[in-house]
């Protein structure tokens, strides 16, 4: 444990009330997380990362308990996808028990409540719940949709629709997220990837996954806002880096080192890291997080080696049933170059920042 410790540069160890399987930034000081336990209601709380936890110094493990509540609410439903919506006091939720993307607002600093406002209905088909996507403008909206074809963006202060996508493919989402401001990407379960502009109803252009593992898996996909490349991972641990420009061609490829293929209703999470040229953070498969510097990939599927992996939940945890914790999701932090927040099952939320082997930093 003690030589483990000394890959980070710190390693902070907190215990939530219940698990969560979504965390998102709210600014830089704060994170949303929420429960998802289908048999009762579950917390959303917004918490204040403590201060401690910005000064540089190496401090090791931090089993602190000092994460402040600054704000929280009750959902109804088990909370599958939270999202943000910039520049305003708003959250969204969704979830597969209902067919509704939930509007919260976060209260004033007088009040520490977290409300519910409005909903916005998003057709669900059966074992999928509505993925959502947010974009940057001056009026809030939300992309919304569980299928190909019941994408739409929906105005939240008016609950009007303002655009909808124009296709036939039925396929279930994976996930959805925005390029920019008017360009998105719609990753289809099956590995079907769609570019899109809301200036338009028909689709930009289109490409698949499939090509790069077995007719089986299911894929998630993300994108760095203000890059070109996007990176999908499979449920055999597949890597795919695809230029937006060119949907058809893989640029790189990995077969990621993973113990256990992943299934449709579980953690699979890949990201981009916001200000590590070139490196992809994965996990949803195990009790770990690994972290892939894709920089020297090419297009070749073949295992690449893993440039850090944080085993935290696995080795200091234990879920209720004596099983190993498994990761349900993890985020970067939007500027400390090497600090990631992690969850998983059996409550465990983890900040750390971790050291490259290699230069020491």
């Amino acid at each position: 444990m003690v030589e483990s410790i000394r890959l980070y540069k710190d390693l902070h160890d907190f215990e939530l009330q219940d698990p969560t399987r979504v965390i998102e930034w709210i600014g830089e000081k704060s994170i949303c997380v929420a429960g998802y336990d289908g048999t009762k209601t579950n917390e959303i709380l917004q918490l204040l990362v403590p201060q401690k936890l910005q000064i540089k110094e190496n401090q090791g493990l931090c089993p602190e308990r000092d994460l402040k509540v600054e704000h929280g609410g009750f959902s109804q439903y088990p909370v599958y996808s939270l999202k943000h919506v910039p520049g305003h006091s708003l959250i969204l939720t969704s979830s597969p028990a209902s067919g509704l993307v939930q509007v919260w607002k976060i209260g004033a600093e007088d009040k520490d409540v977290i409300r519910p406002t409005s909903t916005i209905q998003s057709d669900v088909g059966k074992d999928t719940w509505t993925k959502m996507a947010v974009p940057v403008t001056s009026s809030p909206g939300v992309l919304h949709g569980s299928h190909m074809n019941n994408v739409q963006l929906t105005e939240i202060e008016s609950n009007k629709q303002i655009y909808t996508l124009a296709t036939l493919g039925s396929e279930a989402l994976g996930s959805l997220s925005f390029l920019d401001e008017n360009t998105f990407l719609l990753c289809g379960l099956s590995g079907t990837l769609m570019l899109a502009d809301i200036r338009q109803s028909e689709i930009a252009s289109e490409g698949s996954l499939a090509l790069s593992a077995s007719c089986n898996s299911h894929w998630i996909a993300t994108v760095k806002p203000g890059h070109k490349d996007i990176a999908s991972l499979s449920s055999e641990g597949h890597i795919v880096i695809i230029d937006s420009r060119e949907l058809k061609t893989p640029l790189k490829c990995a077969k990621g080192k993973v113990s256990v293929s992943s299934t449709p209703e579980s953690f699979m999470c890949i990201n981009w890291a916001p200000r590590l040229d070139g490196c992809i953070s994965v996990s949803g498969f195990d009790g770990t997080v690994q972290i892939y510097d894709t920089k020297s990939w090419d297009e070749s599927l073949k295992e690449r080696d893993v440039l850090f992996t944080h085993k935290g939940h696995a080795v200091m945890g234990l879920c209720e049933d004596g099983g190993i914790p498994q990761v349900t999701c993890h985020t970067w932090h939007p500027w400390k170059e090497r600090t990631l927040i992690s969850a998983a099952n059996d409550g465990s939320l983890h900040m750390w920042d971790w050291l490259d082997v290699c230069t020491g930093l």
